[in-house]
């Protein structure tokens, strides 16, 4: 065909208008309501409050380091000559005794204003030693009533104890509380603590279940975030554990507790100790006691910095800096 018949042939060809588009009536849809009229009435009234909140107290400290490092006799020391003339006190809860221990050893002067309760709750039978869920609910027991003592001390004619700091010791340990309540009360895959530990992938049947024991750990933080929201200090110590890669151990060590928990805290301590040697490699006997600010989101100052905060030696006395960050307004 010439390409003047191509052209009179597509000139016949009559255009088809597109097909209409219908669209559907829509329905009438819901009124969507966020909130109702007194929650909105309560939302604003807090958004204004907050304009003059003075509450500046952001210290949720998790201190790490091996047995003896000065990690208790830090914090205890921490409760300044004018914390008791205005009645402060140190709240402990004391998983391996050591806060029991740093009291009665170094802070006779203070007795009246540490106190230190044990969370472990024994078991009424003989097969084991101690009732974890018991142990559980005696903790978060404790908790409420720190939260209840530090929402008291806010009123302005409160005369009374001021909870100054709550300090948790050995707080590995409260790790084992949460595993073992885990299995014998949450999966209901054990009866008791040694049912959970012994020949636990027969005993337990491989029933485990992350989240149930992160959360029963976590309770415990959400306790300690209220109790710094309510201007209370919060101490969480703990000692180190090995860092393994590819089932063997390296040199490294981390703070033994839930991994998630050094996202939640504001400040991170590591407390060491150092011995001395001398130019042919042999311990002079001096050992010094370090502490190093490892997280530090409140004071980007601290942040890395390394403390000297105790020296023996064995042909003196030994000197105790203590770290003079805690009783300050440094954190």
């Amino acid at each position: 065909m010439s390409g003047f018949a191509s052209m009179k042939k597509a000139a016949n060809v009559v255009e088809e208008e597109p097909p209409e588009i219908v669209v559907p009536e829509q329905a009438d849809l819901p009124e969507v309501t966020t909130m109702t009229p007194e929650a909105r009435t309560g939302i604003w009234g807090e958004i204004k409050e907050a304009a003059g909140n003075s509450d500046h107290n952001h210290t949720f400290i998790l201190a790490w380091g091996d047995e003896g490092t000065m990690k208790t006799g830090c914090v205890m020391d921490a409760l300044t000559e004018a914390d008791l003339k205005n009645n402060g006190c140190i709240l402990a809860v004391d998983f391996d005794g050591g806060s029991a221990a740093c009291r009665s050893a170094h802070h006779r002067d203070k007795l009246p204003h540490i106190r230190v309760l044990s969370p472990w709750v024994m078991s009424g039978e003989g097969r084991t030693t101690f009732d974890y869920p018991a142990t559980h609910d005696r903790v978060m027991d404790i908790g409420r009533a720190a939260i209840e003592w530090a929402h008291k001390q806010q009123s302005s004619d409160y005369k009374g104890d001021r909870l100054k700091w709550f300090v948790v010791t050995g707080l590995d340990q409260w790790n084992e509380v949460a595993t073992n309540c885990m299995k014998i009360i949450d999966l209901g895959s054990a009866s008791d603590g040694i049912s959970a530990t012994v020949n636990a992938h027969q005993l337990v049947g491989n029933r485990w279940n992350w989240n149930i024991r992160y959360t029963r750990y976590h309770q415990l933080s959400a306790i300690c975030t209220a109790l710094m929201t309510l201007g209370v200090k919060v101490y969480l110590e703990t000692h180190e554990q090995v860092v393994y890669e590819n089932n063997k151990e390296t040199l490294n060590s981390k703070p033994a507790c839930e991994k998630n928990l050094v996202n939640k805290v504001n400040q991170i301590i590591h407390f060491e100790r150092d011995e001395e040697r001398d130019d042919d490699g042999s311990k002079t006997g001096v050992v010094n006691y370090q502490a190093t600010f490892e997280k530090s989101k409140t004071n980007f100052n601290l942040q890395g910095q390394r403390r000297l905060i105790g020296v023996t030696r064995p042909d003196a006395p030994g000197v105790f800096h203590g770290l003079p960050e805690l009783s300050g307004d440094e954190l």
